[in-house]
């Protein structure tokens, strides 16, 4: 690409600039795709399909064949312009895309994400070797057959990973398993792409562009000095929440200067931007700052404006009866090709049959590569006519809409196939991703917050897949003075809800910087800013759309340095109750004795005893389920105390038990329902049998005649543990008979409020709560 087309300069004679004309045209695409967006959102379609259509529509297929417009969008040398502000638009959503790409779900999941991409290549090649005959005559092709052969391969194989984003993201399948598979692949799909694109441009130009290696050292080297920036420029505002804009706008400088030179050497530079953005810390402000300035603007205005010019280069006018019959066939081949190697793939790697169709759908949208080695210079190539480029560009928005609409409509008839279905930690094995969202109000709830975060996600180097998500919780005042203050006098903080909690932001930013520093471990970090009536709805909404299987929250009472609670408002606790009443996931209420009671495991020196309370019910096993994460944790000793009556009958003891009196055993729970007996029993020998009998969980018994003799054993182990897990609910058990007349927090449950409330009992407690079923509230209520 010549220099003087990245800048805009006018050639020769030429002295107009239409930047009006262009600027004009991203209006009517923004206006155009908004419309279509709402006619098509209520069919399940994503928005990259609407942009696309808002640029068909100003295209030469439709308004453009007006002369008066086509005279005014298609003006002498705006090709020239659209040119650069594409490579503007695909360097900043590349290097978007690498600020936010999942590393460690890459890791764990690069053996699939390779088969497919591999598996994909190869359908997609055979099918371009077996046809490239009958196209080359079909075409009047008679030359240069290895050149047409890789440009048909590239468009057959590629995969536009912006639209795969955006359309997981509008799908919200971005958190789930198959959308993070979806995306994996089709980004390492379009890099491959990409470094095919490289060859047949340097098979073209008959260089093999020997310059690549001093890009391959300049990128290296800006990705240093990143590094070494983003250390330094925290430092010089350290009360500051996120970095200034001419702090960040050195980021983006130095990435475009990199990316202008390598495009002016005909090498393309996504790969250079992606690995830029993916080599940021992720730990501190200067990534939280990037990806807070750059989100919105990419998602909101780039991706659409990227999107519809690619619509708006959709023309098919010139095409004849053979170009047309040619066209059908790529379309054809580029769904066949995904199709049968995706699948093969996908039987390779056992992965449910459910995912099958929907992940070769989605990996058949088109663009971003194919665009480029459609703008190729092929004038050396005599085959290569303004009509065969038409025909190929037509391809990629043609398979591009009917991949989209396809996938679109498997969700729609399948919706239940791709819902949250891990709500449930009995059911969830500890091989698979834990995701946990921590919600807080200050800086004090996060410090328990991430106490926890660090018991469940293991010793340091743990293997165990573990995501962590902390909502900072901020209720919107009930009357909002608006500022009498114009935009450019805001400062660097314009962004709407971004004033409230500041200085609690600032403090939680700190907790999370420096837990991340001492144990290697990423917090993401989400802020819900809206009026304490709806917050629980808000709050259950997340949970749904994060795809947690656990959500925590803050107990509305705190510890004072003096060791007495304070109540910090009845609204917080009316806030937990409807969490409780209607979460779709577990939910978990934490009492944080900061000072007596449970410590951050990374970094605190000694071990800390745990003790998990089990009387029998589906929350104590929901509870018991969440310890099999602390187990893991070499930091902890967990201790399991099963509680039983005194008259209950003892059966076969399920194994040894390392206890207090060297002689456990499990008895079944008696007096319960005949299914839940058996749950009960079932779940504490599958536990026993996995961690009791290796010595990495205690055991131990306690009979118990009533309600009073439980509060007395309480009492007597208050002090030997750092924490105490236990379920809320047990329905009417005789070992807690008449304590509910004492309970001040039906919430926390019986056994959950006496821990809570007693002054005899130092460490914290967390009560967990199984997702809750509609005839289980009632009954609750």
């Amino acid at each position: 690409m010549d220099p003087k087309l990245l800048f805009c300069l006018p050639q020769g004679d030429e002295l107009f600039n239409p930047l009006n004309t262009l600027f004009i045209q991203m209006g009517c695409i923004l206006v155009f795709s908004q419309l279509f967006y709402l006619l098509l959102k209520p069919c399940g379609q994503a928005a990259p399909i609407a942009q696309i259509l808002a640029g068909i529509v100003l295209s030469p297929v439709l308004l453009s064949r007006i002369p008066k417009v086509k005279e005014f969008f298609l003006q002498k040398d705006a090709a020239d312009y659209y040119s650069f502000f594409s490579f503007v638009l695909r360097t900043s959503f590349m290097f978007l895309i690498g600020l936010e790409f999942d590393i460690q779900f890459m890791r764990r999941n690069f053996k699939k994400v390779s088969v497919i991409t591999l598996s994909s290549f190869m359908a997609c090649g055979l099918l371009s070797l077996a046809l490239v005959f009958i196209l080359t005559s079909l075409l009047q092709i008679k030359e240069d057959y290895l050149t047409f052969f890789m440009t048909l391969f590239v468009t057959l194989s590629n995969t536009s990973s912006p639209v795969a984003l955006r359309s997981i993201a509008d799908w919200k399948l971005n958190t789930s398993e198959i959308g993070r598979l979806t995306l994996s692949c089709a980004l390492f799909i379009e890099l491959s792409d990409v470094v095919i694109y490289t060859l047949v441009i340097a098979s073209i130009s008959k260089s093999m562009i020997g310059s690549i290696f001093l890009f391959i050292f300049a990128t290296a080297a800006l990705i240093l000095l990143n590094k070494f920036l983003a250390a330094w420029l925290p430092k010089r505002n350290p009360k500051e929440k996120y970095l200034s804009k001419a702090e960040t706008l050195v980021f983006i400088i130095f990435l475009l200067i990199i990316a202008v030179t390598i495009e002016s050497y005909d090498v393309n530079s996504s790969i250079s931007v992606f690995t830029i953005g993916i080599m940021v810390p992720r730990r501190g402000k200067t990534h939280r700052t990037l990806i807070q300035r750059l989100s919105y603007p990419i998602h909101e205005f780039v991706l659409p404006v990227y999107f519809g010019y690619m619509g708006f280069r959709f023309s098919i006018t010139a095409l004849t009866k053979r170009y047309y019959i040619g066209l059908v066939i790529i379309v054809i081949l580029a769904l066949a090709g995904k199709l049968i190697g995706v699948i093969c793939a996908c039987m390779y790697l056992k992965i449910p049959k459910k995912y099958w169709l929907f992940l070769p759908t989605v990996l058949s949208v088109k663009g971003h590569v194919g665009l480029l080695l459609l703008d190729a210079n092929y004038s050396k190539k005599k085959w290569w006519t303004t009509t065969i480029h038409d025909m190929m560009l037509a391809s990629l928005v043609v398979t591009t809409l009917v991949s989209g609409v396809l996938a679109s409509l498997l969700l729609k008839a399948r919706e239940k196939d791709f819902a949250h279905q891990k709500t449930s930690l009995e059911s969830h094995d500890t091989h698979e991703e834990l995701r946990v969202l921590s919600c807080v109000y200050g800086v004090r709830h996060a410090r328990g917050a991430i106490s926890l975060i660090s018991a469940l996600s293991g010793s340091h180097g743990a293997s165990k897949p573990f995501a962590a998500l902390l909502m900072h919780l901020v209720p919107l005042p009930k009357k909002r003075k608006s500022s009498e203050l114009l935009y450019h006098e805001l400062g660097d903080d314009v962004h709407g809800d971004d004033e409230f909690g500041t200085n609690d932001g600032l403090e939680i930013n700190d907790s999370i910087d420096s837990f991340a520093k001492d144990s290697k471990l990423l917090i993401q970090q989400v802020k819900l800013v809206t009026k304490m009536l709806n917050m629980h709805v808000e709050v259950c909404n997340a949970t749904e759309d994060l795809r947690v299987s656990i959500v925590f929250l803050p107990f509305h009472k705190h510890q004072r340095i003096d060791g007495k609670t304070t109540n910090d408002g009845e609204i917080f606790r009316q806030m937990n109750r409807n969490v409780l009443r209607h979460a779709p996931c577990s939910v978990g209420i934490f009492v944080d004795r900061n000072i007596t009671g449970f410590q951050q495991p990374h970094g605190f020196d000694s071990v800390q005893h745990v003790a998990a309370l089990f009387f029998g019910g589906p929350d104590d096993r929901e509870a018991l389920a969440l310890c099999r994460w602390l187990a893991n944790n070499t930091l902890i000793h967990l201790t399991i105390i099963q509680f039983v009556p005194e008259d209950s009958q003892t059966e076969s003891p399920v194994g040894n038990a390392t206890t207090q009196d060297n002689n456990d055993v499990f008895i079944e729970v008696v007096e319960r329902d005949q299914t839940e007996h058996e749950s009960d029993r079932s779940f504490l020998e599958e536990f026993h049998n996995r961690y009791v009998t290796t010595g990495q969980v205690g055991f131990m018994e306690k009979r118990v005649s009533d309600g009073s003799h439980t509060q007395t054993i309480l009492r007597e182990i208050g002090e030997m543990y750092a924490l105490f897990v236990v379920g809320k609910s047990r329905g009417d058990s005789p070992m807690t008979v008449r304590m509910k007349d004492w309970e001040e927090c039906p919430e926390l449950g019986t056994v959950g409020d006496f821990l809570a409330s007693s002054l005899d009992v130092n460490a914290s407690v967390l009560v967990v709560q199984r997702q809750r079923h509609l005839h289980d509230n009632f009954l609750d209520e």
